[in-house]
């Protein structure tokens, strides 16, 4: 049974555990019915949560069926933030003077007076200034699909360690406000190398 407080996204990180630990293999039909029932509360919040899982790729849609689990294997995952780390910390390292320090200051304020959801939202809001300022825009597609894709992954890992990935975005803005580019894309393929690993193991 789940808490009456954020319904949704707690009814997102349970679907998404379920489906990394291997509870909802790929292939698993998911109703909004049984699911309700199962986390104890309403269609509204669950059908955002499933909403999101289904714009990520991690379900998909079948008319009449209900929802199918499309849950990716560890080396898929694996695959998915190679590609990051081959895509993003060369496109930093090249635009880091660009992206406004002004707004790295804040997403470092925001991060270090926030809780462990403000630090997965800052990740996400750092990541897409990364692509905003590339000066691409179908580089800044790429990387934002990549953002969406990775997204529950990165969101059990700040479930399960929520400091480490902290500590790790504020190195990563420090350095980014200092502009030693070499350094920040370094520390972004560290970042990208740990959302490799199983965080549940």
């Amino acid at each position: 049974m789940l808490k009456k407080t954020n319904l949704s996204e707690q009814a997102y990180r349970l679907l998404i555990k379920r489906i990394i630990e291997g509870r909802y293999p790929a292939g698993t039909r998911l109703t909004e019915e049984s699911l309700a029932k199962e986390f104890g509360i309403s269609r509204t919040p669950l059908r955002e949560a499933l909403r999101r899982l289904v714009v990520e790729g991690i379900l998909e849609e079948q008319p009449r069926r209900g929802l199918r689990v499309m849950s990716p294997s560890r080396e898929e995952i694996s695959e998915l933030f190679e590609c990051r780390c081959k895509i993003e910390p060369p496109i930093l390292r090249e635009n880091l003077p660009n992206i406004p320090k002004a707004e790295l200051q804040k997403l470092r304020d925001r991060i270090v007076a926030g809780d462990a959801e403000e630090s997965l939202a800052v990740d996400e809001a750092m990541h897409k200034l990364i692509a905003e300022y590339c000066g691409n825009r179908f580089l800044k597609e790429i990387i934002e699909n990549l953002i969406r894709r990775t997204a529950p992954y990165r969101t059990l890992r700040n479930c399960t360690i929520p400091e480490l990935p902290r500590s790790e975005r504020i190195e990563l803005l420090d350095v980014m406000l200092s502009g030693d580019r070499d350094r920040a894309a370094e520390l972004l393929i560290h970042h990208f190398r740990f959302n490799e690993t199983d965080p549940s193991t």
